[in-house]
């Protein structure tokens, strides 16, 4: 079915705004929205009049720091609601002007209409970032055979991707691919619809040219529209290959065609202001398996039967640890967390704390296996003991004091998150600890707790209201608690009074 400037408009606002494009969106926890930010509320802040002064050029966001499995830390972004919602309105008028990239059959993005409104979900087997969902037979079956087709009759296989890509964006470089070079170039009207796609796209970052925030659904576009263009330029030398984002894969007959796709991708990068990452470019002979050796290894492995023992898991768990020191790049723990944590099996009656230790010492060292905690403890709400309640609980703190150490957001969100469905209290010294990281989101789940709510008071209203970057940095902090008439808007703007007499909050209630 076909997207429309309508449809398109409302997911970029309501569904594929905060930076949640995995399937189950676990990089935050269930606590968010924006689902009443919708087109006819946003359309009041389209063209509002922007009256900050130089050295106060376009806006700010907020970030949150998404834990890799390699420990290292992505900087996902939320933008401001005026410049996000200026951006998605021209987007969504342009759209018949770049409605190719919802047609491009070797994107593997897979922009189109989802049951949940959103347009772009990040998923497909194999795919490290979403491995702990259920994937079908089908999407495996289809995406082998998808390669297969393409590799049938090659000898080689290259893989490469974009440096840094979404950070190394060049606004401008946006136009350069709507309507080429030349006339980019020659028309620099602000009345243009592609230069104003170019304005508000850098708006949303500190009027800055360089770099586009990672999470919103709009970036995605934003990437893909540029991205097509290199794909256009393997296309007309006749290769055969397929991007996830900004990875390619291609298939050769020979490494010297191997090291031409490369080239190619290169000096057509280059054009739009982008490099290859060298050190992830391989060219490897074929036949090789479809999928990496450790989903493999863990797809064999998995605990069989309807009921896991406590052993199964331990097992199965034990396997992937040593999997995860031979596969350093691989996301095997939170593959394997999602296997045990399968919603298709159920655990053995009390087993099920011993499960959740394991889970809690693996997520002490990665914070992306706390959405499967979560779902543990709440799935088996009714079994817990009281006896391992103390136990569990200082576990968690502790999770949430070493990710306050690492200044990663996710660990510290989900860990809160947990420590409340596992029914414990925020002791005041560890929320003291939360302020001090100045990290939003964190501060803005201490505050959907519903406790220490003073200490976030305080925190927003020592901020410095004369420096709009720092308040952008917090700005769904600072509305929040306007929205709840805890604290005054700092802004001159009409911005959040527009957004609050439309009933629109982005934190849901916390649920007895």
């Amino acid at each position: 079915m076909a997207i429309d400037k309508n449809y398109l408009f409302n997911a970029l606002l309501c569904h594929n705004y905060l930076p949640t494009q995995r399937k189950a969106k676990e990089e935050l926890p269930p606590i968010f929205t924006t689902e009443n930010f919708t087109p006819a509320i946003a359309a009041q802040l389209v063209g509002l009049a922007n009256h900050r002064r130089v050295p106060y050029s376009g806006f700010d966001q907020v970030d949150y720091k998404l834990t890799r499995f390699n420990g290292v830390s992505r900087v996902l972004s939320l933008p401001h609601p005026l410049p996000h919602a200026n951006l998605c309105y021209e987007l969504s008028e342009s759209l018949d002007n770049f409605s190719h990239i919802f047609e491009n059959p070797n994107s593997q993005i897979g922009l189109k209409k989802y049951t949940d409104g959103r347009i772009v979900v990040m998923s497909g087997y194999g795919d490290v970032d979403i491995v702990e969902e259920e994937i079908t037979e089908l999407d495996f079956v289809k995406k082998v055979n998808h390669h297969l087709i393409e590799s049938f009759g090659k000898r080689y296989r290259v893989h490469t991707d974009i440096a840094n890509c979404f950070p190394s964006i060049y606004s401008h470089s946006v136009p350069w691919a709507l309507v080429g070079h030349a006339t980019a170039k020659a028309d620099r009207s602000s009345a243009a619809w592609f230069n104003k796609i170019d304005k508000h796209l850098r708006s949303c970052k500190r009027d800055e040219t360089q770099g586009i925030a990672i999470g919103p659904g709009a970036s995605t576009l934003i990437a893909e529209i540029v991205l097509s263009k290199i794909d256009l330029e393997l296309l007309r030398k006749g290769f055969e290959f397929t991007r996830y984002i900004d990875d390619y894969t291609g298939f050769c007959e020979t490494e010297e065609n191997a090291w031409e796709f490369v080239r190619t991708i290169e000096s057509a990068a280059a054009k739009y202001k982008l490099q290859l990452n060298i050190k992830k470019t391989e060219i490897v002979k074929l036949p090789r398996p479809m999928s990496e050796a450790w989903v493999i290894a863990l797809e064999h492995r998995k605990p069989i039967g309807e009921e896991l023992s406590a052993a199964q898991v331990f097992d199965y768990l034990d396997f992937a640890v040593d999997l995860a020191n031979q596969y350093p790049d691989g996301s095997i723990l939170k593959f394997a967390a999602g296997v045990v944590v399968d919603t298709r099996r159920n655990i053995v009656l009390h087993d099920e704390y011993k499960v959740l230790d394991y889970l809690l010492a693996l997520a002490f060292h990665q914070p992306a296996l706390l959405p499967s905690v979560a779902m543990l403890i709440e799935r088996y709400a009714d079994d817990w003991m009281l006896a391992e309640h103390k136990r569990i609980e200082s576990s968690l703190i502790a999770i949430i004091l070493e990710n306050i150490k690492r200044l990663r957001s996710d660990g510290v969100c989900w860990g809160i998150y947990c420590l409340i469905k596992w029914g414990s209290e925020i002791p005041t010294d560890l929320a003291h600890k939360i302020i001090a990281t100045e990290d939003a989101f964190s501060i803005w789940v201490l505050y959907w707790t519903e406790q220490h709510q003073e200490l976030v008071k305080g925190f927003c209203e020592q901020l410095d209201s004369a420096d709009l970057y720092l308040l952008d940095r917090y700005w769904v902090l600072i509305y929040q608690l306007f929205f709840d008439d805890v604290c005054l808007n700092p802004y001159q703007d009409r911005v959040f009074e527009i957004l609050k007499n439309n009933g629109v909050k982005f934190l849901l209630q916390k649920n007895p």
